[in-house]
């Protein structure tokens, strides 16, 4: 998988991919093959899917038609192309749950305040099973014997049932990014002062192969407003594709 919300290398479920083998006695043995599949997944990591770890906490009204917004950058978020992405992001989020964004924010109920980051990048070393025929469990022999003129003649084919175990290891290596977004939610008329009341904070976390954060911020705040706002103090698991 790309990412997991851990500092440790996240692996694709244990699940191999099972091929069936027809043998020549029509006994039918499962074998674990993909295994350079597998490997793939666990170097590159996917590319296609992000997972994030959210944890949210707020004092919110759900009264989602009455509610309207607005953004508040800091000085160094206001000349930023970026920041206006991942503000596009939430934006387009809380419209389709039916809240307004206002024209000013001295008209909004809601203030949004957004901080993101990047880690440099970790080196991740690990090590895969080599699945491979161990042995065989047993075996057995069919034949026929036929006889002509005081003489007899035997036919037989032995088939032995292999045995599939661990036959070695394979290392791989990997960079991983830790990636933060931090979304506050705030009453516009305490912002700026000592005494700001906070009416939610939301943090979505992960960690993949994915160098740039601006892949991974949609899926991630996709992750966010999947339930939103949620239940308050509770923390949950999102797994989104990301589109190429």
């Amino acid at each position: 998988m790309e990412s997991g919300a851990s500092t440790s290398l996240y692996l694709p479920s244990a699940k191999a991919l099972i091929t069936e083998v027809d043998t020549m006695n029509n006994k039918k043995f499962l074998i674990i093959t993909g295994l350079l599949a597998l490997i793939s997944i666990a170097i590159s990591g996917c590319g296609t899917v992000v997972r994030s770890d959210i944890s949210v906490f707020h004092d919110l009204d759900a009264r989602a038609n009455e509610i309207t917004f607005a953004f508040d950058p800091t000085a160094a978020q206001s000349g930023s192309l970026e920041y206006r992405a991942y503000a596009d992001l939430v934006r387009g989020h809380l419209t389709e749950l039916g809240y307004v964004e206002a024209d000013a924010q001295s008209d909004a109920m809601w203030v949004i305040q957004m901080e993101y980051k990047i880690s440099d990048g970790e080196e991740k070393v690990g090590s895969l099973p080599i699945i491979g025929q161990t042995g065989t469990s047993s075996s057995t022999t069919y034949g026929t014997i036929s006889s002509s003129g005081g003489f007899g003649t035997y036919s037989g084919t032995t088939y032995q049932t292999p045995t599939f175990g661990v036959v070695g290891s394979l290392t791989y290596s990997g960079t991983v990014y830790s990636r933060s977004l931090q979304l506050n939610i705030a009453e516009p008329q305490t912002v700026g002062g000592n005494d700001t009341k906070v009416l939610l904070e939301a943090t979505v976390f992960s960690v993949g192969s994915f160098s740039q954060l601006s892949r991974v911020m949609p899926a991630m705040v996709e992750a966010l407003f999947r339930d939103f706002p949620g239940e308050s103090g509770a923390t949950r698991t999102e797994a989104v594709r990301v589109i190429e």
